[in-house]
């Protein structure tokens, strides 16, 4: 418990650098997701990653996500995305079980190039990925995701710094008149 309330005793210092904390997330649904995968035998690494406004070649060494084995990851503050039917005709995304976004096959698709760890066979230089790239898919956030998404972006939850105490302290230590026991109750027994 005293843990917990140091925790809640720094947030007035990390959040101090302004009144309002804004929470929302960063995905643009007007920019594709991109979806590859990196070959270095006997390993095959699928990836995601979303573009930048540099288009640098290799970026995705830096920038991409693993998202092998159908795991879920996060890209651009969304969670719980999964890939699906990477290698069928029509790969998509979802989000905790819903259709998040469809994929399809544009003209970027191809090789990326090689992480600079592959330019030796020492296998050095530093990116979190060792092998030649290939972008597979671009995918696009549907449209009922997009409303979402927009809605968000456009109205992010803004919380004064005073209220996050107040909403993150439990209500059991009675703080401002407020208890989990019961009014009139003598608590626990």
């Amino acid at each position: 418990m005293k843990y917990f309330i140091s925790i809640l005793a720094l947030l007035p210092v990390t959040f101090g650098a302004s009144n309002l904390s804004i929470m929302e997330a960063k995905l643009d649904p007007d920019v594709p997701i991109y979806l590859g995968d990196v070959f270095w035998p006997p390993t095959m690494t699928f990836i995601a990653w979303l573009p930048s406004q540099s288009n640098y070649l290799n970026e995705w060494c830096y920038k991409a996500t693993d998202v092998s084995n159908s795991k879920l990851f996060t890209l651009g503050g969304v969670n719980d995305l999964q890939i699906h039917d990477y290698f069928a005709t029509q790969a998509y995304l979802t989000r905790e079980g819903k259709r998040f976004a469809d994929c399809s096959i544009t003209p970027e698709a191809g090789r990326m190039g090689a992480c600079d760890g592959v330019q030796d066979w020492d296998c050095e230089g530093g990116h979190r990925f060792t092998g030649p790239g290939t972008r597979r898919w671009s995918c696009w956030v549907v449209d009922e995701e997009r409303k979402r998404l927009n809605a968000t972006s456009e109205s992010p939850v803004a919380v004064p710094v005073e209220r996050l105490t107040e909403i993150f302290t439990p209500t059991a230590t009675g703080s401002q008149g407020k208890s989990s026991i019961k009014p009139g109750s003598r608590g626990g027994s």
